[in-house]
């Protein structure tokens, strides 16, 4: 099994598990609100606009609650537990990431949590490139990534660097939004901390 598919099958078993109301990571989500933006992802993402642009944010919105509706909690997640046939393909691809930060929004804020393996680890390098290189744009000082096998990405130019440090997992988690939740250490002027932390954002 691929990262994706088993992110996909511990995140759909934990929803169940805990039900359709029980706290996320995701401000003002429970999970029935999580289930029902991962499937109008895959199911209607022309739905998905709400996500990037502000004035679109009600409309996407309103599908979510359609879908749950229409659907109910236990349908979404039964129905997400395998992808679309168009996003077999590149499933490994596109939802590895996705589905792991989602299953550690479930799982950090009911007080539990996962390992990865270092294969999985391994996959998570190339994501963990992308959000950061859109983190550090915004940051616009220099951004140095240190895993904790030894290995550094840095991104960014400037005189005050900052120096995130953890497993690709947990730094993912950083520059995605989860500043509080990823157990990182952050070394740096504390303006610059401060100022990149507040560059990062919610996926």
């Amino acid at each position: 099994m691929t990262l994706a598919q088993r992110q996909r099958a511990l995140l759909c078993d934990l929803f169940l598990e805990l039900g359709p109301l029980a706290p996320t990571l995701d401000e003002g989500w429970k999970t029935q609100d999580l289930a029902a933006h991962l499937w109008i992802r895959e199911h209607k993402p022309w739905a998905m606009l709400g996500v990037m642009m502000e004035k679109y944010k009600s409309l996407t919105e309103r599908i979510q609650r359609d879908a749950l509706h229409t659907h109910g909690f236990i349908g979404l997640v039964e129905q997400l537990r395998t992808p679309p046939l168009l996003i077999r393909p590149v499933d490994s691809v596109m939802n590895g990431a996705e589905f792991f930060i989602h299953h550690m929004d479930v799982l950090r804020a009911n007080d539990r949590d996962q390992t990865l393996s270092p294969e999985d680890e391994e996959s998570l390098r190339a994501p963990l490139k992308m959000f950061a290189t859109k983190v550090a744009k915004t940051f616009g000082d220099r951004l140095v990534l240190d895993t904790n096998d030894g290995k550094q990405l840095e991104l960014g130019r400037g005189t005050t660097p900052v120096h995130v440090i953890g497993k690709p997992s947990e730094l993912l988690l950083f520059v995605s939004g989860r500043t509080d939740n990823a157990k990182v250490e952050l070394v740096g002027e504390p303006d610059a901390v401060k100022k990149l932390t507040e560059s990062t954002g919610g996926m």
